[in-house]
C-alpha cells in the first residue's frame, strides 16, 4: 500500500459565523497527484492554504509525511521546507532576476552555498524551458514565464509535496498550456501534488484523484475515470456540465 503524504482528519474552519471548511477527511498517497475542484467559494483554496498552514483551523487535524501541521512559527518553518506552494500571482521577488528568484529560498533555508544554489537552479529553469531567460527580470517575462519559475523555485526546496493554488488562472490560452505542460511532467514523474484548478482536461488526463467540493464539504472523491462519466451527485452533474473537459 502506498504510504500516505497527506492525511486530513474532522478539519473544519470558520471566518465569522461562516463555516468555510466543514468536517474535511482527505489523503494523498504519495507520489500521486490530487486535483480540488468545485464551484466558487467551495472552500478549494481555504484547504490548500490549511495544508501548507498559512490558514489556522478550530477543528481537525492535518498530518504530512506523519507528521501533524501545528500553528506555532517554529512548526511552520519546519512545514514549510517540505512543502512548496505556487500561487496564482506568481509572488516572485521583481528586483532579482529569474535565476536569482529560484536559488535565493534554498541558500536561506537549506544552506547550501551560491554556487550550489544557483547551479541547481539553472537545472531547474532548463526543466521548465527556461534556461535562456535566467538574466531576466519578472517584469521582461511573460505570465507563463514568471508562473514557470515560480514553479521551479517551488522546486528548488525539493519538497515532498508540491501545492498549486490555481497556477493558471490568470494566464493567457497559450500561457496556460505552457505551464500545465510542465505540471504534467512533474505529474509522470511521481511528485506528490495538490491542486486546486478549473483545467478540467488537466485533471481528467493527468490526476489520480478528483476531490470535488461544494460549500466547504468534500461531496465526491474518486478516481478522474469515475468523477468524469458517472458523477454521483446532482451538484457535481452540474459542475460538469458548465466546464470543458
Amino acid at each position: 500500500m502506498t504510504a500516505a503524504a497527506i492525511n486530513v482528519v474532522g478539519l473544519s474552519k470558520w471566518f465569522g459565523d461562516f463555516l468555510a471548511l466543514d468536517d474535511i477527511a482527505l489523503t494523498v498517497p504519495r507520489g500521486c497527484s490530487t486535483v480540488l475542484c468545485g464551484p466558487s467559494g467551495s472552500g478549494k483554496s481555504t484547504l490548500l492554504r490549511c495544508l501548507n498552514g498559512l490558514e489556522s483551523w478550530e477543528e481537525g487535524e492535518v498530518v504530512m509525511s506523519g507528521r501533524p501541521v501545528g500553528h506555532r512559527p517554529r512548526d511552520l518553518v519546519a512545514l514549510r521546507r517540505r512543502v512548496g506552494m505556487v500561487f496564482q500571482d506568481f509572488n516572485l521577488f521583481p528586483h532579482l532576476d529569474a535565476l536569482s528568484n529560484v536559488a535565493l529560498p534554498p541558500r536561506v533555508n537549506l544552506g547550501i552555498t551560491r554556487a550550489e544554489a544557483e547551479a541547481e537552479a539553472e537545472m531547474l529553469l532548463a526543466q521548465v524551458g527556461l534556461a535562456d531567460f535566467a538574466r531576466k527580470y519578472p517584469a521582461q517575462l511573460s505570465g507563463g514565464q514568471k508562473q514557470r519559475v515560480a514553479i521551479a523555485r517551488a522546486l528548488a526546496m525539493q519538497p515532498e509535496v508540491l501545492l498549486f493554488d490555481e497556477p493558471t488562472s490568470a494566464l493567457d490560452p497559450e500561457s496556460i498550456g505552457e505551464v500545465l505542460d510542465v505540471m504534467i511532467s512533474l505529474a509522470e514523474a511521481g511528485t506528490t501534488m495538490v491542486v486546486v484548478t478549473h483545467e478540467m482536461g488537466f485533471a481528467r488526463r493527468v490526476c489520480h484523484e478528483v476531490v470535488f467540493m461544494c460549500a466547504g464539504r468534500v461531496a465526491e472523491c474518486c478516481p478522474p475515470e469515475r468523477f468524469f462519466t458517472e458523477p454521483e451527485t446532482e451538484r457535481a452533474r452540474a459542475f460538469l456540465a458548465q466546464v470543458q473537459y
